[in-house]
Parts: C-alpha cells; sequence; structure tokens
C-alpha cells in the first residue's frame, strides 16, 4: 500500500470514487455533480499549500483518498487542518489504506504548522468503527455532527 500525493492523471478515479462514497452515503439524497468533484480535486493539486489531496494506491490501482485543507482557527491566527473527504473502498477497509492517508494529512498539516488536525464522520458510515479507529490513532472526540433536511 502506497500513499502519495494526489496528481492530475487521478482525477477521474478520484471522481469515480467520490461517486461511490456519495451513493453509499447519507448524501446520497443530493445530485452528484461530477464536474464539481473534479473541479474540487484539481485545486486540491494546485494548492497543495491550502490542500491536501493524498491517495493510497494498492497493485498500481487507487483504492483511497484523502482531502483537507488548512485554515485560521475563528478566534485566533494558529492553524487548523480539517478533512473534507476520506474514502476507502470497500474491499480495502481492513487494509492499512485509511491509516496510512490519515498519518499523510498529520504529516503535511505538522508541516504547515497547524495545531490539530479535525477529522469530521458526516457520512454516517459505520460510525462507531469509525468512532473506534480515530480514537485507535489518538483522536478525541470532541462534540457532535447534529443535522435537519430542509
Amino acid at each position: 500500500m502506497i500513499v502519495r500525493p494526489c496528481k492530475h492523471e487521478d482525477i477521474d478515479r478520484a471522481v469515480e470514487m467520490g461517486r461511490h462514497m456519495h451513493a453509499e452515503s447519507a448524501f446520497a439524497f443530493l445530485p452528484y455533480e461530477p464536474e464539481k468533484v473534479h473541479s474540487l480535486v484539481t485545486d486540491i493539486i494546485e494548492h497543495p499549500e491550502t490542500y491536501c489531496g493524498l491517495v493510497a494506491e494498492h497493485d498500481q490501482a487507487l483504492v483511497g483518498m484523502l482531502g483537507g485543507y488548512l485554515t485560521d482557527y475563528f478566534f485566533c491566527h494558529e492553524k487548523l487542518a480539517c478533512d473534507l473527504v476520506l474514502f476507502v473502498e470497500p474491499d480495502h477497509r481492513s487494509s492499512p489504506a485509511a491509516a496510512r492517508l490519515i498519518q499523510g494529512f498529520r504529516q503535511w498539516a505538522r508541516a504547515r504548522g497547524a495545531r490539530e488536525v479535525c477529522l469530521g464522520v458526516s457520512t454516517n458510515i459505520n460510525t462507531a468503527g469509525i468512532d473506534r479507529f480515530y480514537r485507535s490513532l489518538g483522536f478525541t472526540p470532541v462534540g457532535g455532527l447534529y443535522k435537519l433536511r430542509l
């Protein structure tokens, strides 16, 4: 399993993985717009100081991806790194792909002076398992996410 920065030639596969994630997630009630995802992945690749784009590759096939960004806390100029998307294909969820993607994100964030890394769980996919997994990597749950469809 190799984790590396996302490249332009990975964009179509990233868009496809985004479609898979969308279809199995709590966001499935919304339309999936591949051109928007394509544009976002392009921005992530082209702005590596602000965005982190990583892919997990197994046997020369992309099986996972992580996208994140660097921002300021609203109350000070210190930096915080947040995820946009973390996805691993179902057949590779027992592999080290997710842990290695998160490790790469942590390294990216640390290199840019971030004080914290924040990972969210908004897809409603295996939330108890993700909680155990994130805790095993040293993350602490803080608060929660509450939704109301309109």
